[in-house]
């Protein structure tokens, strides 16, 4: 497909990513939209937010980044949400998550409906499924997608009898899977099978006839697998300052090399080109352009 700029949407949670001295725009489905804009797309961020200040906020941050706010509804019962993040000492974060707030209660509204059918790509995630509203809204905006190319990130937290049902039915409704090493362990654990990661994915693609699945392997970089082919890229040697949303970023620039036709190296190599980039910097959503994606590779290449 030629196209210069794609609409490209992530539904699900909004939040705050509260640290111990300051707080970043968060929530995975958000990240990736405006990482998505930052590549030169029209980033799309589909989710919920309170009728309270952290939301004012929120609007705000988006409309300073040239990123659309119509897609975020307002909730006069519920707050905005938040998480509570903690780093280690190799910048590795993890995080506390509010419970019962605005994003759990999307909803399906007829311009939802009308955003669904004009999207190039769309990407969810599990955790915004955790509350049934929420859940029914994303899987019926999913299906009003036909012609998007959708991709779960699946973002786990964590493994109940609720996240299965989940799980089978977001792949069910996904054309791509992405996940990372911890991820793949707790499904493999889950669903008992013994063979090795690439048969395991590769029965995902059989399974739920998946396009393409990619395996984010941190500093060592990512495996694409896109029936029986293979793509192993290393990892980018960097000296992190925090990892929080690089797979975000990774997904972002996965999603746009490939709605551009690139081959699978290529677009291996550039997601793990954005993803460290922006773990140079703090919080999941740097400032940054192409400019600055180009200047990072001239470094790296001297």
């Amino acid at each position: 497909m030629n196209k210069s700029q794609f609409c490209i949407a992530g539904i699900g949670e909004i939040l705050w990513d509260i640290y111990q001295n300051q707080k970043f725009l968060g929530g995975a489905p958000a990240n990736f939209s405006i990482h998505c804009q930052q590549l030169g797309n029209q980033g799309v961020v589909v989710s919920r937010i309170g009728n309270d200040q952290l939301g004012e906020e929120i609007r705000h941050w988006l409309r300073q980044r040239n990123i659309s706010d119509s897609y975020l509804q307002t909730d006069h019962n519920k707050n905005t949400g938040t998480v509570y993040v903690t780093l280690d000492s190799a910048s590795q974060p993890s995080f506390t998550i509010t419970e019962d707030v605005a994003w759990d209660y999307l909803e399906l509204n007829s311009q939802l409906k009308q955003l669904a059918t004009e999207l190039d790509a769309v990407l969810f995630g599990t955790l915004a499924q955790r509350h049934p509203t929420s859940r029914h809204a994303i899987q019926q905006f999913l299906s009003s997608a036909n012609t998007a190319f959708k991709i779960y990130d699946i973002n786990l937290r964590g493994w109940t009898s609720e996240t299965e049902n989940i799980v089978r039915q977001s792949l069910e409704l996904a054309d791509a899977l992405k996940l990372n090493e911890d991820e793949l362990k707790l499904i493999k654990l889950n669903w008992e099978f013994d063979g090795d990661d690439n048969k395991f994915l590769n029965h995902l693609i059989s399974e739920f006839q998946l396009e393409l699945v990619a395996l984010t392997l941190g500093a060592d970089g990512c495996w694409l697998i896109k029936k029986d082919h293979l793509v192993n890229a290393p990892g980018i040697k960097i000296q992190p300052v925090d990892t929080t949303g690089c797979g975000d970023a990774f997904t972002a620039a996965l999603v746009n090399h490939y709605l551009q036709a690139r081959s699978l190296q290529e677009i291996a190599h550039f997601s793990n080109l954005v993803g460290a980039y922006v773990a140079l910097f703090p919080g999941a959503t740097p400032s940054y352009g192409l400019n600055e994606l180009n200047n990072f590779k001239k470094i790296l290449s001297n």
